[in-house]
């Protein structure tokens, strides 16, 4: 077996190095495609671990689109066998629709009512001799190859139908279908050798993505009837978390013509500038003095005043200051980072121990993490980040991503993307890719490749 793990890849983002809009208007392939199919070759697995796909700055019909241009040449090339799409945080509502598409859709499509949605469904790649052949497993799904044109075990949603174009009227629509499978919050992959690894996106490590949970559990105590009794599962975990991750992955992305104001305040506000906040805080100062009257102010609107006046200095302070998740080697180094991490650790090994329980799946330990989220590569086999976690040593590797960082004085830089790779008989190991393995992009590519119904 052979798969090759991405991540943060941002279709939709104007930033995206892998996609770019060509002169006529139409997706094309960006500069990093080249050097990233190089390090792939072709692989059995191609897992996306999260971020691919950008619904909370693009909209559906951007995000889509662009990822098109994509999957489609990824196709032509033979890329991948089968993708395992891992959502993270920007495209949380992917797994949404997975979801619904599964547990309501097709439930009333079969005359039956909707069921309750599995929040988490791990998925399981155990590459061990006692488990050959080695396949793609989610235990908590049932396998339906018969749905599927090339017998794969699972696929069969959405996704897989995007390399596809219309065939004219009355005709049925062209092109190969991918199969790609969907596993949330974590993918296991257990080596040839017996080394395990938990492979998940990374922003349950940061605070704004895990509040809801946390906030939840010290509010609510006891009254919350959690899965896991005093500890919460993954399962709680993503359920607790699912309102504001759903609203924050997709509402901006689809709220234009405020989409591109947000997006453009968030640029500018991740390259440490403040011009635009300022704007708009000066404004609402101004809404909120109107009709306060010109003459002798009463204490009150004196003191209300000067509060306002404090708030948007403070306010501009701490954006201006703002230590960024996204491009940050510090990440997790922090100590609350840490502790968050350490919790979901234990969350996962509770999991694990659930699939050996309820599937018969035994499992070791990870002893290492792949993730992504901070666009910050970290090699395999890096010394960087270690952590131990009841007494168990983990270490990390970061898969960096695909966007262009905007910079103060107005230019965009490439930090770097990390693919992680792993073949039976050689292990896991790493490949960079730098600015300076990037080609020019090729307008003409992925219209070509429509046209041939790739």
């Amino acid at each position: 077996m052979r798969l090759a793990v991405v991540s943060d890849i941002h279709f939709g983002d104007d930033l995206c190095t892998l996609v770019a809009m060509g002169s006529d208007g139409e997706m094309c392939l960006g500069s990093a495609y080249s050097p990233l199919r190089r390090v792939i070759g072709q692989v059995d697995y191609l897992i996306l671990l999260g971020d691919i796909l950008d619904f909370s700055v693009a909209s559906y019909q951007e995000a889509y689109r662009a990822a098109r241009a994509f999957f489609v040449q990824a196709q032509e090339d033979g890329l991948a066998r089968e993708y395992v799409y891992v959502p993270g945080n920007h495209d949380f509502d992917i797994w949404h629709t997975v979801e619904h598409q599964v547990n309501v859709i097709n439930q009333l499509k079969q005359g039956q009512l909707p069921r309750a949605f599995k929040r988490s469904v791990p998925g399981v790649l155990d590459d061990r001799p006692s488990t050959r052949p080695c396949r793609l497993i989610l235990p908590d799904v049932r396998p339906r190859p018969e749905w599927h044109d090339d017998r794969a075990f699972y696929g069969s949603l959405f996704l897989d139908h995007i390399t596809r174009r219309a065939g004219g009227e009355g005709r049925q629509p062209l092109g190969r279908k991918l199969t790609v499978d969907f596993a949330y919050p974590n993918l296991y992959l257990c080596t040839r050798e017996g080394e395990s690894v938990l492979l998940t996106h990374g922003h349950y490590f940061e605070a704004f993505w895990a509040a809801a949970a946390e906030w939840a559990i010290v509010l609510a105590g006891d009254e919350l009837p959690l899965e896991g009794g005093r500890e919460p599962s993954l399962r709680d975990l993503v359920g607790l978390n699912l309102p504001l991750s759903h609203l924050a992955s997709a509402s901006i992305g689809q709220s234009d013509p405020l989409t591109r104001v947000a997006r453009a305040l968030q640029r500018e506000v991740t390259a440490g500038q403040t011009t635009a906040v300022r704007r708009y805080l000066e404004r609402l100062e101004s809404e909120l003095r109107k009709g306060t009257g010109t003459g002798l102010r009463s204490p009150a609107r004196l003191l209300r005043a000067l509060a306002l006046r404090w708030l948007k200095r403070r306010f501009l302070q701490v954006v201006g200051t703002l230590e960024q998740t996204r491009y940050s080697r510090e990440f997790l180094q922090r100590p609350a980072v840490r502790e968050r991490f350490r919790g979901y650790y234990r969350a996962s090994l509770r999991e694990l121990e659930r699939l050996r329980r309820e599937h018969g799946l035994d499992l070791p330990a990870p002893t290492a993490v792949v993730f992504g989220h901070t666009h910050q590569p970290i090699p395999w086999g890096s010394d960087e980040l270690v952590d131990t976690v009841d007494g168990r040593a983990v270490r990390f590797c970061n898969t960096g991503g695909y966007l262009l960082k905007d910079e103060p004085d107005g230019s965009s830089v490439f930090v770097g993307a990390e693919v992680v790779l792993y073949e039976t008989g050689r292990g896991i190991w790493s490949e960079t890719i730098r600015a300076s393995d990037f080609v020019p992009a090729v307008p003409s590519a992925a219209p070509e490749l429509e046209a041939r119904g790739a």
